[in-house]
C-alpha cells in the first residue's frame, strides 16, 4: 500500500471551499482551482479532476507532471513541492555516473527481483548487439506471455524521458547531452546504412559546423531516422531498442528546434507504453509533450497527443476524463491542417479516418471496464472502415480485427469471426509484428465462442498462420 500524502492533504483542507461557504476546500474545489489556472496559464485544457486528488493524497503518485506540481502550489498556497508531500527522484551513484529514478521505480523492480533496467533514463543510447533485436516479442510458443520480464528491460516512466527538456518541464536535468555529430553518428552507425541517403545525412551532420541551420537540418533528419528505427523495432517487439530509439529522437529532434517532432517521438513512446499495458506511464509520457509543445502546437498536433491521452484513460477505465479528452481531439481536429503540420508526416496522416479508428480502438478498451461502450467502439471502427484510403491496407487490417474484438465484447461471435475472415488475406504480410499481435489477443479473447463452429474455424485459421 503506498503511503499517504497527508501534506497535501493537510493544505486541502486549510483551504476554504469556492463552492460551499465554511466549508474546507473539496478534492473537486482544488481539481477546479488546477483546471483553471492551468487555462490561465497555458492555454491548454487538462483533465485534472477530483479522482486524480484523490490519488494524489493516497500516494498512488508521488511525483506529479511539472504542470501539476506548479499548479497546485498555486492553488494550495505552498512555498515548493516538498509543502505539499511530493517527493523528487531519487539520485545514487552507479559506476561512475549519476542516475536519476523514480523511488517507486526503485520498489517495484526490488518486487521484481531486482532485475537491473538498461533501458533506464541514463542507460547507453547506442544500437544493442543484433541478436537483441530478434529478442522475444510480447507472446512466445503457444501464445504466452513472453517468460522474460518486460518491466526487466523496458522502462517508459516520465522521469525517464522528460530529459529531452532540460530545464523547461522541471523533471531532472543530468541527461548526457548530444554535444557533437559524431556521437550522433555512432549511435546510428550499427543500424542505418552509410552508403544511402542516410549515410549521406551522417556524412553532412558530422562535416557542417555546429549551431548552424545545415546542422540543425541534419539534427532533423537525424530524428526521423532514429524514429523509423524505433518503430521498426517496436512493431517486431523489440521494446527495449525501441524505446531508446524513441528518446533519441526525441532529443535530436529537441536540438533542431523541433518541438513539434519532438513531442510525436514521445506520443509514439506512450504508445509504446499503452501497448504494452502500462497507461499510467503512458500518461505521464503525453502529458510531458503537451507541456512542453503547450504554447507552440498546432490544433493537428493537440489532436494527435488527445487521443494519445485518451488512450491512458481508457486503459485506467476513466470514462469521463476518456470523453472529455476524445471531444477534445475532435475539436482541434476540426480546425484543420497548419502550413507547419506538412512537416510532420505523423501529424498530417491524422485524416479523419485515423481518428475515427483511434477513438474506435479506445472505446474498445474502455468497454474491458464497461461493456456498454463496446457499441461506441464498433460506431468509430465502422465509420472508420467506411472512410479508409483503399492504398492503407494495414491500417484497414487494424480497423477489422478491432471491430471484430469489440463485436466479441458484445457476444456476437459469427460477426466477429466473418471480420477475421476479411482481414487474413491482406494480414499475412504483416504478422509477425504488431497486426500478429492483435490477431493472437482475437485468438484469446474468442476462446469463449470457441463452440460456436465460424469462431472455431477463424481460429483454426488464425492458430495456423501464427503458430499459436
Amino acid at each position: 500500500m503506498p503511503e499517504p500524502n497527508r501534506l497535501l492533504r493537510a493544505a486541502r483542507e486549510r483551504l476554504p471551499s469556492s463552492s460551499v461557504p465554511g466549508e474546507r476546500a473539496s478534492r473537486a474545489d482544488v481539481a477546479d482551482g488546477v483546471a483553471h489556472w492551468l487555462w490561465e496559464t497555458t492555454r491548454t485544457r487538462y483533465p485534472f479532476d477530483a479522482h486524480y486528488v484523490a490519488k494524489l493524497e493516497r500516494g498512488v503518485v508521488r511525483w506529479p507532471s511539472a504542470a501539476y506540481r506548479a499548479a497546485l502550489r498555486h492553488v494550495l498556497s505552498a512555498s515548493d513541492d516538498a509543502a505539499l508531500g511530493f517527493t523528487p527522484p531519487v539520485e545514487f551513484r552507479r559506476a561512475g555516473r549519476t542516475v536519476v529514478v523514480q523511488r517507486m521505480a526503485v520498489r517495484r523492480r526490488h518486487r521484481q527481483g531486482g532485475h537491473r533496467d538498461r533501458t533506464g533514463p541514463h542507460a547507453d543510447l547506442s544500437p544493442e548487439p543484433a541478436r537483441d533485436c530478434c529478442c522475444p516479442g510480447r507472446f512466445g510458443p503457444g501464445g504466452r506471455a513472453d517468460s522474460v520480464p518486460l518491466a526487466g528491460r523496458f522502462s517508459c516512466a516520465a522521469a525517464d524521458v522528460d530529459l529531452v527538456y532540460p530545464g523547461r518541464a522541471g523533471l531532472g536535468r543530468r541527461i548526457r547531452p548530444i554535444r557533437s555529430s559524431l556521437a550522433f553518428g555512432q549511435r546510428l552507425r550499427c543500424t542505418l546504412d552509410r552508403r544511402g541517403p542516410a549515410g549521406l545525412h551522417l556524412r553532412r551532420l558530422k562535416e557542417a559546423p555546429s549551431g548552424t541551420a545545415e546542422t540543425r537540418r541534419a539534427f532533423r533528419a537525424g530524428a526521423e531516422l532514429a524514429g523509423i528505427v524505433a518503430t521498426m523495432a517496436w512493431d517486431e517487439a523489440a521494446h527495449g531498442a525501441a524505446q531508446r530509439y524513441f528518446k533519441l529522437a526525441a532529443q535530436l529532434a529537441h536540438v533542431a528546434g523541433d518541438d513539434a517532432l519532438a513531442a510525436v517521438a514521445l506520443a509514439s513512446l506512450a504508445r509504446q507504453c499503452f501497448d504494452l499495458d502500462r497507461p499510467a506511464d503512458g500518461l505521464e509520457v503525453v502529458q510531458l509533450a503537451q507541456y512542453a509543445t503547450r504554447r507552440t502546437a498546432s490544433p493537428r498536433l493537440r489532436a494527435v497527443l488527445a487521443t494519445r491521452e485518451a488512450w491512458a484513460h481508457a486503459q485506467l477505465g476513466d470514462a469521463p476524463a476518456f470523453r472529455r479528452t476524445v471531444r477534445l481531439a475532435e475539436d482541434y481536429f476540426s480546425e484543420g491542417l497548419r502550413d507547419g503540420d506538412a512537416a510532420t508526416p505523423s501529424v498530417r496522416s491524422l485524416d479523419e479516418a485515423e481518428l475515427m479508428g483511434v477513438i474506435g480502438a479506445r472505446y474498445r478498451d474502455l468497454s474491458r471496464h464497461d461493456v456498454r461502450h463496446a457499441a461506441e467502439a464498433q460506431d468509430y471502427i465502422g465509420r472508420a472502415i467506411a472512410l479508409r484510403d483503399p492504398d492503407r491496407v494495414r491500417n484497414r487490417v487494424f480497423d477489422l480485427v478491432g471491430l471484430a474484438r469489440a463485436h466479441l465484447i458484445t457476444r456476437e461471435p459469427e460477426r466477429a469471426a466473418e471480420l477475421i475472415g476479411m482481414a487474413m488475406p491482406d494480414a499475412a504480410p504483416w504478422t509477425s509484428g504488431r497486426v500478429g499481435v492483435k490477431l493472437r489477443d482475437f485468438h484469446r479473447e474468442a476462446g469463449t465462442f470457441a463452440t460456436v463452429p465460424a469462431v472455431r474455424d477463424i481460429r483454426e485459421v488464425v492458430a495456423a498462420k501464427l503458430a499459436v
